[in-house]
């Protein structure tokens, strides 16, 4: 397949990639070595413990299966593991923290490293199909995106499997430009690292494999069974690898499976679900960014008979479109709980809008010097307004997390402080009681390295709780500003207590005799 050659100057394309570049890193790494306490961070304190754990048990004992909820002391027991996804994350994470120590720094670099090649390998495809400005623009506004900029930097599995999808698709197009085998081998090994980081591997993997396999060569179609062979081979393996940990894991994937597709439990009703996805995609991709997308597909629908290259363009860019449209329409209870579930969508609107941008652009070069300044003009300053208002929009959307009263302000070293306190004065295999806590949530678990049991409020529960013995060893957390604070106090077992005072904030800290 041939594709244009660049109509635009080496200074431009270098300079719209080293804009992107700049925006997207400047988004991503502010507060890099904060706590996990804001909204996104959930995730960060999830694989960081999953990542934790697998040092502290080796790999032997965990066979690398992921255990991003288990805070208690090993080792893991069957129960413990999360088989619900797939652990190249986790493992990646493990080996940073071998080589470099576990701090919040060291995790957020994954995923920042990752989307900022993510946002090279974008540009170089846009740069191939549709020239150099398009490429340019492209990548600006991806940069811009708040859902880039939110969830670029955040421990999850989308900015990495995003670079998996984008590297297999510049080797599918260096393999059909130039028929070298070796391209195919390392669209291969993407396509793997795609399927063994997320389950939208598959989703993209399958996209590729009925798009191949409704074509008329042959070639194509023997490609599309190989992928599908690929896909089978890949979640057989992941099966009997998640068995060695836990021997129900097979159907405990199954009523997760039905209950993200809203098949079992309590399904969010369609209309919920319409309203928080169109809110998301409002919010995390800019409304011009989504108008200047639409705009150009329909450039590369007109253009696509008579320019080869834009249109395999629209294609890819179509690719994400339906794999990120079929995963949050038919998996609603996933899709309604995480806003990230939308991440990909980020791809084709970017893609087009370059093209709407530079199609404008390149029709008022016929239309004379005066209309062609000043449409440039225009476009740079529809690019500054995304810039500004994306990154506007990206801080907005960092919340923090908040484990005691959510109405009120509190200080964001409370959690990491309170966790460390609780870690340094509980045995390792004793269960710590709280009056507080949001019953979501893993920052505090995190630093703590105990198993919590929160929200229980009264002198009563507290009694039920030290009472059963499946709790056994137990140990609590008072806060001393809830209402039945003193109750709980005096209802307490014999043992010694200490008055502990965190970020201005007071604690009582129980142990047994």
């Amino acid at each position: 397949m041939k594709f244009p050659a660049d109509s635009s100057s080496s200074g431009w394309w270098l300079l719209g990639l080293l804009v992107a570049l700049g925006i997207l890193g400047r988004g991503l790494l502010r507060d890099v070595a904060s706590p996990w306490t804001d909204n996104i961070d959930a995730n960060g304190a999830c694989w960081s413990q999953s990542a934790h754990n697998t040092l502290r048990a080796g790999l032997k004992a965990t066979a690398g299966v992921p255990s991003a909820f288990y805070f208690g002391s090993p080792p893991i027991p069957p129960d413990g593991y999360y088989t619900h996804h797939p652990p190249l994350l986790s493992l990646m994470l493990t080996g940073m923290f071998a080589l470099c120590g576990e701090k919040e720094r060291v995790a957020r670099a994954l995923p920042i490293a990752f989307s900022l090649c993510g946002l090279v390998l974008l540009w170089r495809l846009v740069r191939k199909c549709a020239g150099a400005r398009t490429a340019a623009f492209s990548a600006v506004l991806f940069a811009a995106m708040p859902m880039e900029l939110h969830y670029g930097r955040m421990v999850n599995f989308e900015p990495i499997d995003l670079v998996w999808m984008l590297g297999a698709l510049e080797c599918l197009r260096l393999l059909e430009r130039t028929g070298a085998k070796r391209w195919r081998w390392l669209m291969s090994a993407a396509l793997v690292l795609a399927l063994w980081t997320a389950w939208l591997g598959y989703l993209f993997v399958l996209t590729l494999a009925v798009h191949f396999g409704f074509s008329r060569e042959s070639g194509n179609r023997r490609f599309a069974v190989l992928l599908l062979a690929l896909a089978v081979v890949s979640f057989g393996l992941f099966l009997l690898h998640v068995t060695r940990v836990q021997p129900g894991a097979w159907a405990d994937m199954l009523a997760s499976f039905k209950m993200r597709m809203a098949a079992s439990g309590e399904p969010v009703p369609w209309a919920d679900w319409a309203a928080r996805i169109t809110g998301t995609l409002r919010t995390h991709i800019q409304p011009v960014a989504w108008l200047l997308g639409i705009a150009g597909g329909g450039v590369v629908m007109l253009r696509r008979k008579n320019d080869v290259a834009l249109r395999w363009l629209g294609w890819a860019a179509l690719c994400f479109f339906g794999l990120s449209a079929f995963y949050v329409t038919v998996f609603r209870n996933a899709s309604s709980v995480h806003d990230y579930a939308s991440f990909y969508f980020t791809v084709p609107v970017a893609m087009m809008a370059g093209v709407a941008l530079d199609s404008l652009i390149a029709w008022s070069e016929s239309r004379g010097a005066c209309m062609k300044r000043t449409l440039f003009a225009a476009v740079i300053a529809v690019c500054a307004f995304l810039v500004f208002s994306g990154e506007r929009q990206a801080l907005a959307l960092r919340k923090q997390f908040r484990i005691l009263d959510t109405g009120k302000e509190e200080s964001v070293s409370l959690i990491p402080e309170l966790g460390r306190a609780i870690r340094g004065r509980f045995p390792e295999d004793t269960a710590v009681i709280c009056n507080f806590l949001p019953s979501y949530g893993p920052q505090l678990h995190y630093y703590a390295q105990h198993d919590l049991l929160p929200c229980v409020f009264t002198a009563g529960e507290w009694k039920e709780m030290i009472d059963d013995p499946a709790n056994a060893p137990v140990g609590g957390v008072v806060w001393l500003g809830a209402g039945e604070a003193p109750e709980v106090i005096e209802g307490l077992p014999a043992g010694p207590r200490e008055d502990v005072t965190i970020a201005g904030v007071h604690f009582c800290f129980w142990r047994p005799q």
